[in-house]
């Protein structure tokens, strides 16, 4: 590993470490429980799954200085599931262009009023998909499924 890399490849491998686990805990997911959420007002399954499949856009689009792109909640956790592997592609190929001088530049997230390094930026999408990863084990766990160890430990 090349010095020019270290830190890109460190944010690399924390979001898939997360990601991974994500899309594995997505897939033991019940059908049926695509409706269902814990609460009046909690997400559904569904728009849990969307949320986390299209937020690291929220990130991304406060770095490229552009609006967010929101794709439609889908109607079922198939498509969820098929949003979510779609733009995992899409969000490891964005990632993985990131270089170390990229990551130095400065991003102004307007929402949180802050502006930092864009490795701090990364470092949020990490830490908002960890959290709501971890919102989606107890959905799992509450319509019965088990799930999965909470990171991939072989990236």
């Amino acid at each position: 590993m090349t010095t020019e890399l270290a830190s890109a490849q460190k944010v690399m491998k924390r979001w898939k470490m997360h990601r991974n686990a994500l899309l594995e805990l997505v897939a033991v997911l019940p059908e049926s429980g695509g409706s269902w959420r814990p609460w009046d007002g909690a997400m559904t399954t569904v728009e849990l799954v969307h949320h986390l499949a299209m937020t690291p856009d929220f990130f991304f689009s406060a770095i490229e200085e552009r609006d967010m792109i929101v794709p439609p909640v889908p109607s079922t956790l198939a498509e969820a599931r098929e949003l979510l592997n779609r733009l995992t592609e899409e969000h490891e190929r964005k990632l993985a262009s990131y270089t170390e001088a990229d990551l130095r530049l400065e991003a102004t997230i307007p929402a949180f009023r802050v502006t930092e390094p864009i490795e701090e930026v990364l470092h949020r999408l990490i830490g908002h998909e960890a959290h709501h990863k971890g919102q989606l084990f107890v959905y799992v766990r509450m319509l019965g499924a088990v799930p999965p160890f909470y990171t991939d430990l072989t990236v």
